[in-house]
């Protein structure tokens, strides 16, 4: 999963970096996308979303654990 997870963050990156340049450099021939077209969509999700679901799901692994651990914890009374 992690080396899934760097291919898709590369393959992003190069994508926005390509469309940056191709709208930079080339701009009359090649259009700059607007806020509607779906590769931004994909690419927001890639680079906020995709993150945001990682550390909500590393959180619930570590609060699970730490629950875990205390509920199987001999009683100290």
């Amino acid at each position: 999963m992690l080396a899934f997870a760097v291919v898709l963050a590369v393959q992003a990156a190069a994508s926005l970096v390509g469309g940056q340049q191709a709208c930079f450099f080339d701009y009359p021939t090649v259009a700059c996308p607007s806020s509607d077209d779906p590769a931004v969509a994909r690419l927001t999700f890639a680079f906020v979303g995709v993150p945001a679901i990682w550390l909500v799901g590393i959180g619930v692994a570590i609060l699970t654990a730490a629950w875990g651990r205390r509920r199987h914890a001999p009683d100290r009374r």
